[in-house]
């Protein structure tokens, strides 16, 4: 009896072991996922309507990105612009993609060494109607050297970004280059389109200079010609390669035009919309561009920088033998 008896204590003991054991792993994992694998961010990319930068790069002026209708718009100061593309759905979207590594430190006097305190991190505002939906800061950033050399410049390396939710004391290491995509400066944010076309639909390619130097390239009957002479296609299409898409970031929020411009380009073709880009002369051998894809900017140019890229002469279209021809 006593063995039978001691034999059911042990079963008790080790059955209540049992339970304790599991209790207390179920209480680690819990308090795991709530310390380590925390919901950072919560929000409802479908109904942001506002989304507030403080960028380090800017000196933490803030950066507005609000809706105006349907459309987003960008705002610093009093200056109002049109941001690029999709840059606001790609914030948001790289906000819900954050995936936390580890709890990198906790308390106040750690937050100055991971670039999280008020003064030294970027600040993400995100807002559902009146409601602050998030409010996260973003500091410090390490790279992970990966060890394959043909994975181009980071050879195939991890990076590390470090976050801490304003209202916190927790700083979590996450993964990714959420430090870049979101401490950049105001102009970095705009719409930087010059020019954006399908090439092969080009067909006529119209320069207006002044005096008698305009010219038209076209293309006629799977030839590209310059009034009754053949242009050299490849060079044609080494000038469109660069045109297709053209970005332009040297931004004069102060130009405005006073009248005609002193050059025009103009590019024309099959199931496209006719792109035209001006040139207006300023002093000191400095121009002023803008595209009607983009007619709110205004963009400044040197001779030999962006606008040499837009504006070329006749010749360039020409090949070597033809140029020297000219020559003699």
């Amino acid at each position: 009896m006593s063995k039978k008896f001691d034999n059911k204590i042990l079963l008790y003991i080790l059955g209540a072991l049992i339970i304790v054991f599991g209790a207390v792993k179920l209480y680690q994992k819990k308090y795991t996922e709530n310390t380590l694998n925390p919901k950072i961010v919560d929000i409802d990319t479908a109904k942001v309507t506002k989304l507030l930068l403080y960028p380090t790069s800017e000196k933490r002026a803030e950066i507005k990105f609000y809706k105006e209708g349907k459309e987003w718009e960008i705002s610093k100061d009093k200056l109002i612009a049109e941001p690029e593309g999709n840059v606001v759905q790609n914030l948001l979207g790289m906000l819900l993609e954050i995936k936390v590594q580890r709890l990198a430190a906790r308390g106040k006097s750690k937050m100055a060494e991971l670039l999280l305190n008020d003064t030294s991190a970027t600040r993400v505002k995100v807002y559902q109607g009146d409601k602050l939906a998030l409010d996260l800061l973003i500091g410090k950033f390490s790279y992970q050297k990966g060890n394959n050399p043909y994975s181009g410049m980071y050879g195939g390396g991890t990076g590390t970004s470090y976050v801490r939710l304003a209202d916190k004391e927790e700083a979590y290491a996450v993964e990714g280059f959420l430090t870049f995509s979101f401490n950049q400066q105001f102009n970095s944010f705009r719409k930087q389109t010059l020019a954006r076309f399908d090439k092969p639909s080009a067909t006529k390619i119209t320069f207006k200079y002044p005096a008698d130097s305009s010219f038209v390239v076209e293309l006629k009957d799977k030839q590209w010609m310059i009034g009754s002479e053949k242009a050299d296609s490849a060079k044609v299409a080494d000038y469109l390669n660069s045109l297709a898409y053209k970005n332009a970031s040297s931004f004069n929020d102060n130009f405005v035009p006073s009248g005609a411009s002193q050059c025009q380009l103009t590019v024309e073709g099959n199931n496209m919309k006719t792109i035209t880009i001006d040139a207006y002369f300023l002093m000191n051998d400095n121009y002023i561009l803008n595209s009607n894809q983009n007619p709110k900017s205004y963009f400044s140019s040197p001779n030999k920088g962006l606008l040499s890229e837009v504006f070329k002469g006749k010749k360039t279209f020409f090949g070597d033998d033809k140029k020297s021809k000219k020559k003699k």
